[in-house]
């Protein structure tokens, strides 16, 4: 229940193929109820970006690397046990205190030594140090260093929905744990594939990443 009504968290992928799609819900006592679920197409952006010196710049090598290395990440990620059980009850709020100010938008295609790869969250201004705070309860999943990624914390809210918090100076949380909306989960930063301090935030529904500020405009506060 969302706001005392039946809702379902579809996510979309950003390649998905436009069209009508049929969603089937099935309740228990085996009534079907089927509707249309409509896909637009999406415009695509593309735009150049550069490899960080620290992870090898912009040479073959470092976009090999930077595939092999981008898979495995994914792979650890998707590997992750979701919750089943819904573990939040409010909505949704910031991951930062101050105003959100977005430097990187979600959804656009990143050209990387003659490479496409989709830029699946977005990334929000924050100051070196600045503290990042849940956007909901939930467990956390995941805490821990990843080579593109930096310190990331993904916090698990149950039902399939994740967000994730990437690029941190600092996790001040242990995987395991049980986080209340707005607690502290660490430092913004520049570790992994960032060339300057900022949150890259990513929302996730079953493996699927959305627009986290769609996602905050229909359940955020």
């Amino acid at each position: 229940l969302y706001k005392n009504q039946v809702t379902a968290l579809l996510g979309v992928d950003l390649r998905a193929v436009p069209g009508t799609y049929p969603v089937v819900l099935t309740f228990k006592d085996g009534k079907e109820l089927t509707t249309n679920f409509v896909i637009h197409k999406r415009e695509t952006i593309q735009a150049p970006f550069d490899i960080p010196d620290k992870l090898g710049g912009n040479t073959q090598a470092s976009v090999r690397e930077l595939i092999a290395t981008l898979a495995q990440e994914g792979k650890i990620i998707n590997g992750i046990p979701p919750t089943n059980k819904k573990l939040w009850t409010e909505e949704f709020r910031s991951p930062l205190n101050d105003d959100l100010v977005v430097e990187d938008i979600f959804g656009y295609t990143r050209i990387i030594g003659g490479t496409t790869m989709p830029h699946k969250g977005t990334d929000l201004h924050a100051d070196m140090g600045t503290p990042i705070y849940a956007m909901n309860r939930g467990v956390v999943s995941f805490g821990s260093f990843l080579r593109n990624y930096g310190n990331t914390v993904i916090v698990d809210h149950g039902l399939g929905l994740d967000t994730v918090y990437m690029h941190l100076s600092e996790i001040k949380v242990t995987v395991g744990r049980v986080v209340e909306k707005g607690e502290l989960l660490g430092l913004s930063g520049d570790t992994g594939y960032a060339g300057n301090p900022h949150l890259h935030l990513t929302v996730r529904i079953w493996d699927i990443s959305i627009d986290p500020m769609k996602f905050l405009e229909l359940l955020g506060e």
